[in-house]
């Protein structure tokens, strides 16, 4: 009876399994960088299948103990906790689509006990060091690094930012963060930093696309960590060394210390020191809880400097724009931006974006 039943239903082989996982309407409706990662992690279970259990065809002769011992093999040091996790966790979501169609009567991941995560922040950087990696930067790489000193957007907003979402003459970035599009497709309003303006603006507007940076955003399109890594790089040649002291030697995990990510969290710091409200921080860096922006807030080496005030010389080509009468304009369009959407609900937070403009 099961071998007619095989016959007329035959098992889901494991070399078929991820392509009836992207044909089933029961997979969640992921981006396409993560099912490039899922689908990374997957093909190198179906790999270690074919070298340690050539025998098992089937997504089905998955035994616990199979499992078990696949969850051993990544646990050799090679992946950080976080990283482990996520593997399992893709397995476990592949072989709970397929259930059904698989004939699977257990899932053989879904009792592998998890690592506990121990997060690892990114530092802010220093005064010095912003210096460093932004004047040793050109073209489209140096932008790149003015939008994360300025905004604050993470590394994937930035290099995939349109000129849709720039509005230079009222002085504002309208973004949906590729963090948060899919379940809370809500923008956050940046301000843009006279020097950041000064550094859009040299883009002629019959030169503008669709991106703000073509190359960064073709690259990033196509593999996300090659722009990481082009950062990285980057990050190295000015001295600044990425990982964490003591981490990626004598088969210890590398442990990234310093990388895109810490322009954001020097953005969030520099903004504290220079006494912003939080609920401003928060609405501009997107965070969706006071916690988030304040494990940010940890300011160093003397306040960071002068603050937001020395951010301007960051930049080597960048020149404070002066505070004339366009200046007074741009912040009359933003306060009237501003009281245009007060309401019953919001006027308080309204009231203190006002009073921390016209500051």
């Amino acid at each position: 009876m099961a071998k007619l039943q095989d016959e007329q239903n035959p098992p889901v082989p494991i070399s078929q399994a991820w392509t009836a996982f992207l044909a089933s309407p029961n997979r969640p409706d992921s981006g396409e960088e993560t099912l490039y990662q899922y689908e990374c992690q997957f093909s190198a279970f179906v790999e270690w299948m074919k070298e340690k259990h050539a025998e098992a065809l089937a997504l089905r002769n998955v035994t616990k103990e199979i499992a078990e011992d696949y969850a051993a093999s990544l646990n050799g040091g090679r992946l950080s906790p976080n990283t482990y996790n996520k593997h399992l966790n893709l397995l476990t979501l592949v072989f709970r689509v397929v259930k059904h169609r698989a004939r699977l009567i257990s899932n053989p991941w879904e009792d592998i006990q998890r690592k506990r995560i121990a997060t690892h922040s990114r530092r802010e950087l220093t005064i010095d060091e912003l210096k460093k990696v932004c004047q040793a930067a050109t073209g489209e790489l140096q932008t790149l690094l003015g939008l994360g000193v300025y905004s604050g957007l993470r590394l994937g907003d930035c290099a995939t930012l349109r000129w849709g979402e720039v509005d230079l003459p009222r002085c504002m970035i309208r973004r949906i963060p590729n963090k948060t599009a899919r379940r809370n497709p809500k923008p956050v309003i940046v301000p843009i930093h006279p020097v950041l303006r000064e550094m859009l603006a040299a883009t002629p507007a019959d030169k503008r696309g669709d991106w703000v940076l073509p190359e960064t955003a073709a690259l990033y399109n196509r593999r996300s960590d090659l722009v990481t890594d082009m950062v990285q790089r980057h990050f190295i040649t000015c001295g600044i060394k990425p990982h964490k002291p003591g981490t990626g030697k004598d088969g210890k995990r590398a442990v990234v210390e310093v990388g895109f990510h810490s322009l954001r969290h020097t953005f969030v710091s520099l903004c504290r020191a220079s006494n912003a409200p939080l609920a401003v921080v928060e609405a501009i860096v997107g965070h969706s809880n006071p916690a988030m922006t304040r494990h940010c807030t940890h300011v160093g080496e003397l306040a960071a400097g002068q603050a937001v005030a020395a951010l301007p010389s960051v930049i080597g080509n960048g020149k404070p724009v002066a505070n004339d009468e366009s200046d007074g304009n741009a912040i009359l369009l933003k306060a009237r931006h501003i009281a245009e959407r007060i309401t019953a609900k919001n006027w308080k937070t309204k009231r203190t974006e006002l009073l921390a403009l016209l500051t």
